[in-house]
């Protein structure tokens, strides 16, 4: 079927395109990659969208505000549970699979122990924090309980970043996608009865079935892949040389993770400060808009860690640049076509939006600022596939100083949503090319 698709294609440089790529191994890995990341993401996501709409509706606008903190809450401190674990099984499990199995086994055991011990720990603290958090942070001292329930549901957040993790180092896109949509689709509508006759608890509750079967959809089929990949997890044992992983990529990956969002919640807090509430409002709208044309671009870069960090591990520099260089264009002409789309309807987008929504700036300016996103996305992956996660850790703590201080200085020249947008705009340029001259450097000497 694929050569006759092929042979209908009339024009002759599209035509050599899908023929190089079908005669490519890392094409069609690409194309794989790419296609069951993004359908398994959006199937669920649409799912998930879908079902907050209901819930919002049988909620009430409060409630569904009070769910909405909660989880707000509950997700700042997955970062911390999984310490980087799922990236870590990623990179080392793609690199060693074909020539030292033998450490693929101890990967997957030191990640999974872990995360387990760090989901343990951090939901703990989350349950006894409760009281303090529900008061303080939520300033709604009655939802106690949701709290903790929150603090289960992170448990099993942590649990499945690791697991997907594991199989994303073993290119396994398909399988996270089947499993994603089916554990979307429980929750779907489990969150919706949950909803429906529990209220807050019973929606918080539905979410932690759709993760709960994630967990049990991911456990079978890690170990189909184990026993496909002839890799036997009895009898290991972790050595100093394992346990220095987790300093050397998976505490700088958790800095690197946990460093993004309390920024982006600070500049917020800066801009209600200095510009008001209504300010925030139009920023919030041109983000909602970066976040959606971001969508296809984190899809795609979710490939790249795992096929990269196989190209070390068989020291191929050719096929590595390769897809980089694949994937970079496709990431940044994506969001280009993308930034451009939403910034000629931009007038019409406010307007969905009501009459108090007029300036077009900010939603242009954080639409451009995706092209640098999803550049900075894929070359981040590049130096993570290297290991050097202390300098990207680096990297990502230069472009919070600058993203917060332009922040500063925009605000206090009075220019509002604008300003911040075009801090997250020049603050990404900078990351970007740092980044990329890094690598190239790095790989040259």
């Amino acid at each position: 079927m694929r050569k006759c698709s092929i042979d209908f294609i009339s024009n002759k440089r599209v035509r050599t395109f899908c023929l190089k790529i079908r005669n490519s191994n890392i094409g069609q890995r690409i194309v794989s990659g790419v296609f069951w990341s993004f359908t398994g993401t959006a199937l669920a996501k649409f799912l998930i969208l879908l079902a907050g709409m209901i819930v919002a509706r049988i909620l009430g606008k409060e409630e569904y505000g009070e769910l909405g903190m909660i989880r707000s809450t509950v997700y700042m401190f997955v970062v911390l549970g999984t310490v980087g674990l799922g990236l870590t099984a990623t990179k080392y499990i793609s690199e060693f699979r074909d020539n030292f199995k033998e450490r693929v086994g101890a990967i997957i055991l030191m990640t999974v122990l872990f995360a387990m011990i760090m989901g343990i720990c951090v939901t703990s603290l989350i349950i006894l924090l409760a009281p303090y958090l529900s008061e303080n942070t939520l300033n709604a001292p009655y939802l106690v309980n949701e709290v903790r329930w929150g603090g289960v549901l992170l448990f099993l957040a942590v649990i499945n970043s690791v697991q997907n993790g594991i199989l994303s180092g073993f290119e396994s896109f398909k399988c996270i996608a089947i499993n994603t949509f089916f554990s979307g689709l429980c929750e779907f509508v489990f969150v919706i009865l949950g909803a429906y006759y529990y209220g807050v608890i019973g929606a918080i509750l539905g979410s932690g079935c759709g993760f709960l079967i994630l967990s049990c959809l991911n456990f079978i089929s890690i170990r189909r892949i184990l026993l496909k990949n002839d890799i036997c997890m009895t009898n290991k044992k972790l050595s100093v040389k394992d346990l220095k992983i987790l300093y050397k990529f998976s505490l700088p990956a958790a800095f690197s993770s946990f460093m993004v969002a309390p920024v982006f919640w600070y500049i917020r807090s800066l801009l209600v400060r200095y510009g008001g509430f209504g300010e925030m409002g139009v920023y919030e709208v041109a983000d909602q808009w970066k976040i959606i044309i971001l969508f296809v671009p984190v899809a795609v870069s979710q490939i790249v860690l795992p096929i990269l960090s196989n190209a070390l591990g068989h020291n191929d520099k050719c096929s590595y640049w390769k897809v980089l260089k694949y994937n970079i264009y496709l990431n940044v002409s994506v969001a280009f076509a993308l930034s451009v789309f939403v910034a000629l309807c931009s007038r019409w987008i406010l307007k969905l939006y009501g009459n108090g929504f007029t300036d077009t700036l900010p939603i242009i300016i954080l639409a451009f600022s995706t092209v640098f996103t999803s550049f900075s996305n894929v070359v981040g992956m590049a130096i993570s596939s290297r290991a050097k996660m202390w300098i990207g850790c680096g990297f990502n703590a230069l472009w919070a100083c600058v993203l917060v201080t332009l922040s500063y200085l925009f605000l206090n020249f009075g220019l509002g949503a604008t300003g911040l947008a075009l801090a997250v705009l020049i603050s990404y340029v900078i990351h970007s090319v740092i980044q990329f001259l890094y690598l190239r450097f790095d790989c040259v000497n």
